[in-house]
């Protein structure tokens, strides 16, 4: 799969980096989430380090893939 380079403009929140281009929140060409706030989950009982924690507010940006 190649990734496209994303359209649309995006309002990027500069409270909220991120790196995953994947995500349909993600802001472009800005490294920041456009999203007002995110969850942060874990899948651990116990977290103890950062591996262990995820953001809920994920959401998969299909349209950024080409078959």
């Amino acid at each position: 799969m190649e990734i496209k380079k994303k359209k649309g403009h995006r309002i990027p929140n500069k409270s909220i980096e991120c790196t995953v281009i994947q995500c349909a929140n993600h802001c472009g060409d800005q490294d920041y989430c456009a999203l007002d706030k995110i969850r942060v989950i874990t899948h651990e009982q116990n977290p103890t380090v950062v591996q262990c924690t995820d953001c809920g507010s994920f959401v998969l940006d299909s349209a950024i893939y080409q078959q």
